[in-house]
């Protein structure tokens, strides 16, 4: 109550909470024989855990599990289905019609993490593959959800090196480079800087 509805009296939060409470069970109304899908125990509501609960974020963090199980092991082909299954599920930020809380962005911001990382994993074995066209789809997907992603940066720079589009990688660097500059206030990590160097003087 005090999370949610901070500058509300007692009385107001607490109405709130109950008809967030009848919202919630009306929602997860099911086949649950007689079991109710929201307890109160010592204090604090929560799931039934007698009840099997599909949850995306879950079902996210498992698929990213299993993905990077399967690449350790060589398996490039399982690594995608689990990879794209871990993509397909990550839907956008938590609680998005939720424009006042606070209490969970920090495992927003991982699970946003977890997603930029998975794209760009994706995008490395397509890369390995020889498929530098879906490399360069996730890689811009990646991009876009956050412009300052220095390691989808560089996916994209020996994307279009693995294609012979030097002008290509010089641009891409350019726009690290400004995005960088512009969100962050900062230049490109030594690692960057040293592959845009390996590229462009192996054209040369």
């Amino acid at each position: 109550m005090d999370l949610q509805w901070p500058n509300h009296t007692y009385t107001s939060a607490r109405n709130n909470l109950n008809v967030a409470l009848y919202s919630l069970r009306n929602t997860l109304e099911g086949p649950w024989q007689g079991l109710q899908p929201i307890l109160y125990q010592d204090g604090c509501y929560a799931l039934n855990s007698e009840l099997k609960w599909w949850i995306d974020r879950d079902e996210f963090l498992s698929a990213l599990s299993k993905a990077h199980l399967v690449r350790s092991s060589g398996d490039s082909m399982k690594a995608i289905c689990h990879y794209q299954k871990a993509v397909e599920l990550y839907r956008g930020s938590l609680f998005e019609d939720d424009s006042t809380g606070d209490w969970y962005l920090a495992e927003e911001r991982n699970l946003n993490e977890l997603y930029l990382q998975a794209l760009e994993s994706l995008g490395e074995i397509y890369l390995d593959l020889g498929e530098p066209g879906y490399t360069e789809q996730l890689a811009q997907l990646a991009l876009a959800r956050d412009p300052c992603c220095e390691g989808v940066h560089r996916l994209l720079m020996r994307c279009y090196a693995s294609e012979h589009k030097q002008q290509l990688v010089s641009r891409q660097y350019s726009i690290c480079v400004d995005a960088l500059r512009a969100e962050l206030g900062v230049s490109p990590g030594v690692e960057t800087l040293r592959l845009f160097h390996d590229l462009t003087s192996a054209s040369s």
